[in-house]
């Protein structure tokens, strides 16, 4: 089964992002917003949902959550209104959740996602359907270590929480292109520091809303979501693992019925939670202890300046100002840390290409290597830059200092201290190199002769084999004039 739905039936996804605003303060009241934090030691009286307290929002908030709406491309509008959505868990003090429905803060906008097909920078635009912001809810844990056998505790840290939710149109069509979708979200996020888009600690979680209809036709089938999924690896395999089950029932001529899902990762299916509640079942109506939300054009365009540098305008001028190619400019760009450490080695290095080479090939395999982004890595910008400087200078071969970027990555440090102490300098005793390249002649007669009959490709291999001699260490550029020096002899 692959998640496109076989030959019959085509995968018609839509996605609700909910993400942490990064602010000091929750939505509605003073607590602070913390992480790691005693269970029940981040609250106030206004998340507790004390008698007699009101809500007062919080205007870091109010701009982050714009921010993020004019990044992507919506219309905020100039009037809101937070309503109470109505349910009833243990970890919902009030019995409601401050959200907005019937008139959000903005509605329309779309990214656009790379996809597959058409090449290396081929998108596809997801639209949107709109953004508004919530306060969220405390954490149930069912924890037999920590509430008892059979038991659950509530912890109320996160009630309150200031969240924005990004609901996308049914645009994506496969497990692959709905986790695209979520990496050009937290990207988004990151680049404008509307969230921190932490997935392991909550700070961005999603539900999947998945449906299958008959190739080509144009109505949607019967949806079910898949809840509070929080990595990248786990929502493909959640779909895949629903597109199966819906794909067997309908098969069997059966119905899919409209419900909430969960996922096990262990087992890689889902199962049901509970049948799908509709709007009506929340009974939405305004919250009567907040009055509207008015923003004038002025207010809107104030927040539009404070957009940063976003990743499209920052390829772009990757490519004019530095040269690069659009694949280059695209990867460097991927994150705002990562397109930040490339400029500043760039600038103390002098030579954007070499740079943007030595980062993606090496430094982002060791970064993957260790599961670290560049923000979490003790390598400086100048460190690489200098590493790089030895290189050019002939200080150190290329090879040895490819060798010290995942120690560095790692663990930090000077590159040109650590020559040193490894003894990694380049050899560049004419006389030592000239006796390896001796050597290699006369171990390597047929590639002699081909050189000078006209294959003078078979140089690198020859200056390979003397550098395998003088365990690397040897001046590349030397061990070339040599070795073409004795060639022509």
């Amino acid at each position: 089964m692959n998640d496109r739905g076989g030959a019959e039936f085509e995968v018609v996804i839509g996605l609700e992002v909910h993400a942490h605003l990064q602010t000091r303060s929750k939505l509605f009241g003073p607590a602070p917003v913390s992480y790691g934090e005693r269970p029940n030691h981040s609250v106030d009286p206004i998340c507790l949902a004390l008698p007699g307290v009101l809500p007062v929002l919080n205007a870091r908030a109010l701009e982050l959550a714009v921010r993020a709406s004019l990044a992507m491309h919506c219309e905020v509008h100039h009037r809101s209104i937070f309503a109470r959505k109505s349910y009833f868990y243990p970890d919902l003090p009030k019995g409601y959740q401050i959200s907005q429905y019937e008139e959000p803060l903005a509605t329309g906008g779309w990214v656009d996602i790379p996809v597959e097909g058409g090449g290396d920078t081929s998108t596809k635009r997801v639209r949107l359907t709109r953004i508004h912001m919530e306060e969220d809810a405390g954490k149930s844990i069912h924890d037999d270590a920590v509430a008892g056998a059979g038991a659950t505790s509530v912890d109320l840290n996160r009630s309150g929480v200031p969240l924005i939710e990004i609901v996308s149109e049914p645009d994506l069509r496969s497990a692959e292109e709905a986790t695209a979708y979520l990496r050009t979200i937290r990207a988004l996020l990151r680049y404008t520091e509307v969230s921190n888009a932490d997935m392991e600690k909550g700070h961005l979680r999603c539900d999947v809303n998945v449906s299958l209809r008959p190739r080509g036709s144009e109505e949607y089938g019967t949806r079910t979501e898949l809840k509070n999924l929080n990595s990248f690896r786990f929502i493909e395999e959640a779909v895949d693992a629903e597109v199966a089950r819906q794909t067997e029932i309908l098969e069997r001529g059966e119905c899919v019925r409209q419900c909430t899902l969960g996922y096990d990762p262990q087992t890689h299916l889902t199962h049901v939670l509970r049948l799908k509640e509709d709007a009506d079942d929340y009974r939405y109506f305004p919250d009567p202890d907040l009055v509207p939300l008015v923003l004038s054009e002025t207010e809107i365009e104030r927040v539009r300046k404070q957009i940063p540098e976003l990743a499209e305008q920052k390829c772009e001028r990757f490519r004019t100002e530095y040269g690069l190619s659009e694949y280059d400019a695209l990867q460097l760009t991927v994150t705002r840390s990562l397109a930040d450490f490339f400029e500043t080695a760039a600038r103390a290095h002098g030579q954007p290409k070499p740079v943007a080479n030595w980062i993606l090939r090496d430094v982002l395999q060791a970064l993957k290597e260790r599961d670290l982004e560049i923000d979490d890595s003790p390598l400086e910008a100048e460190s690489l830059a200098r590493l790089i400087r030895l290189v050019d200078e002939g200080k150190t071969t290329a090879k040895s200092a490819r060798g010290l970027v995942p120690e560095l990555v790692e663990r930090g440090g000077d590159p040109v201290a650590l020559v040193d102490e490894r003894g990694l300098g380049a050899v560049s005793d004419a006389g030592l190199i000239e006796k390896s390249v001796v050597e290699v002649l006369e171990e390597n007669p047929d590639n002699v002769e081909l050189y000078r009959s006209g294959e003078e490709k078979v140089v690198n291999f020859l200056i390979g084999q003397v550098m395998q001699k003088t365990q690397g260490k040897a001046s590349p550029a030397i061990v070339r004039e040599i070795l073409e020096r004795e060639l022509r002899k």
